[in-house]
């Protein structure tokens, strides 16, 4: 039987009070329950130690506790995980006064190994497929091995493959491709892609009438506006990159990344996101890693979301970065040239 919110953060702030006592040997003054884990504190004399555990979306578990740790200025963090304590431990290195990651294996922890990644995976789609989502005026986008054509940041269409032979499937989603296919299997690609593309663009708009269509990825909304417009934060050109690990659907949020170049010649790494997301800055951080070590990093946020404490998690970075608030009416900027 499934357990009850209120039991399940009870059972986690016993397990994390457990952890600390036996590998930290501290007894955790302040202690809470999440849904995902538990945070606790311990203060004595001049130090103070942070202390995280993380049972569920363990990946967003650096971004978790330095956020932790920045409310009450740690000194020390300490951060236990079921899963990715690897990769985990690589991006914890991102940041000064780095976490110490431990792997938990039942109730067995261990100090995890830093893991890095592998190159990314290249593409071998069919160039003239590529080329039909070209012809169709959508945004064409590589992310881990996969191209897909999207509108304003919402994926259309994307190509595929059987085994055998490689084609364009169309819809907003696995779901609604397979319901695609399912009603309209014998249609042309570019017929088929003309179709959607013009209901997505309809309702994914600046002053459209609230609709899921406009309400799905508005991280990668944004990012297609600053690809558009890169002046907005002194680039001169801008292009979509690979995030730090591949979205697993397309209802997973998670920050959108943009790679270019700025108006004085240097490299950047462009990182957005929509709503306050403690993990942007760790996301962040891995993103310029795996990119370009050597480029300029830029968070892009809507000014409203702009929180003091993401502020405070960029200062934190072992190399230095900018979180730049941008208007918060960002969807009815224009691209020069544009009529739209």
């Amino acid at each position: 039987m499934a357990l009850d919110t209120d039991r399940r953060r009870q059972l986690h702030a016993l397990k994390l009070k457990s952890l600390a006592e036996t590998y930290l040997g501290i007894s955790l003054s302040d202690l809470n329950g999440t849904e995902d884990g538990a945070i606790g504190i311990k203060r004595l004399d001049d130090c103070v130690t942070a202390v995280i555990l993380a049972e569920e979306r363990c990946s967003r578990a650096i971004g978790v506790a330095m956020a932790a740790a920045t409310k009450v200025e740690a000194d020390v963090i300490h951060i236990f995980v079921k899963e990715e304590a690897g990769s985990l431990a690589s991006a914890a290195e991102l940041f000064r006064n780095s976490p110490t990651v431990w792997e938990l294996n039942d109730r067995i922890a261990t100090r995890a190994v830093a893991v890095y990644p592998t190159s990314k995976e290249p593409t071998d789609a069919d160039p003239a497929l590529i080329a039909v989502l070209e012809a169709a005026d959508v945004d064409v986008v590589y992310e881990h091995g996969i191209v897909a054509g999207e509108i304003r940041g919402l994926e259309v269409a994307r190509i595929e493959s059987d085994g055998e032979e490689q084609k364009i499937t169309v819809g907003v989603g696995a779901h609604d491709r397979e319901a695609f296919a399912l009603l309209h299997g014998g249609m042309p690609s570019e017929e088929a892609l003309l179709r959607v593309t013009e209901t997505v663009q309809f309702h994914r708009r600046a002053g459209a009438e609230p609709h899921p269509l406009n309400r799905l990825n508005a991280e990668r909304w944004l990012r297609s506006q600053l690809i558009g417009s890169p002046q907005k934060i002194g680039a001169t050109v801008l292009s979509s990159a690979s995030p730090p690990i591949a979205r697993r659907s397309l209802k997973e949020t998670i920050p959108a990344v943009a790679y270019g170049r700025m108006a004085d010649g240097n490299q950047v790494v462009v990182v957005c996101t929509v709503g306050i997301d403690l993990n942007l800055i760790a996301f962040g951080a891995q993103a310029r890693r795996d990119t370009d070590p050597e480029a300029q990093l830029k968070f892009v946020v809507p000014e409203r979301d702009a929180h003091p404490l993401l502020k405070a998690m960029v200062e934190k970075l072992v190399v230095p970065a900018e979180l730049i608030a941008i208007d918060d009416d960002w969807r009815d900027w224009k691209s020069p040239g544009s009529l739209a």
